[in-house]
């Protein structure tokens, strides 16, 4: 019986409605939080938008799964190392998603530490699936876009309160903007992810190909074929005559291609 091949909208389908949910925090809560200065987890603090921002979370974290779910179906050996990030940001964003930021400025709780850390492993995570994948698919979409975060990650770290270079750049003006742009292409990167994967076929063993002498071999036939050894003796090789029909043995004579 055939095997029915993956569906890929799941995987999509988690990452679009996280979309949703965070575009709806961002109206639910647009007089509270300031879209260029404070953090998308800030709306996890507001009452209106902090349904969405959790369900939306776990929607991207289900995505995930799912992609990573599909990997071991359909290139269970060449995906390992894929799947091993995408697992991983999945497990960070529920990890987000259950431990609530503290309010800014400053991080003083257990919770928020795992918040914290959590969404590093996501932001680091994810790139590193999308680039993977892109290479062993060839798609170049997901590529683009795994580079892509990787640049906006590099910003973020570059203007987030803290940084060597924040103050240089007046990163803290609009280093809110910088992390909405990375959270938006990591959740494109598992939107391409689940597709590409669903349409991939099944892996299968492909047989090693054939050399040289075994296609000569084949076509010679069975009328023509030489031992492995004919090369090495030469055009004429001494064998050991059989007896004849009276019983008895002939002496050894040459035999070769030219004989008659």
């Amino acid at each position: 019986m055939k095997e029915a091949p993956l569906s890929r909208w799941p995987g999509m389908a988690g990452a679009a409605l996280a979309l949703a949910a965070m575009a709806y925090a961002h109206v639910a809560a647009a007089d509270t939080v300031n879209p260029a200065s404070g953090l998308i987890s800030d709306y996890a603090l507001v009452g209106t938008s902090a349904w969405a921002l959790v369900g939306g979370t776990i929607m991207l974290a289900m995505g995930s799964l799912w992609t990573a779910f599909g990997l071991t179906r359909v290139d269970p050996a060449r995906s390992a190392a894929a799947r091993v990030m995408l697992l991983a940001a999945a497990l960070g964003l529920l990890l987000t998603a259950g431990f609530p930021t503290d309010s800014a400025p400053d991080v003083v709780s257990i919770g928020g530490e795992i918040h914290r850390w959590s969404a590093a492993v996501v932001f680091t995570a994810l790139p590193c699936a999308g680039w993977m994948l892109g290479r062993r698919s060839g798609d170049r979409a997901l590529s683009a876009v795994s580079a892509l975060s990787v640049v906006f990650l590099a910003a973020f770290l570059a203007a987030h309160p803290g940084s060597l270079t924040a103050d240089l750049i007046d990163g803290s003006d609009y280093y809110g903007l910088i992390e909405r742009l990375l959270v938006l292409t990591e959740i494109v990167l598992i939107f391409l992810a689940a597709r590409g994967v669903g349409g991939w076929k099944r892996a299968s063993v492909v047989p090693a190909p054939r050399g040289a002498d075994d296609r000569k071999r084949e076509n010679a036939g069975p009328l023509t074929h030489r031992s492995p050894g004919a090369d090495r003796l030469g055009a004429h090789a001494t064998v050991p005559a059989q007896p004849s029909a009276d019983d008895v043995r002939r002496p050894r004579e040459s035999v070769g291609l030219h004989s008659t």
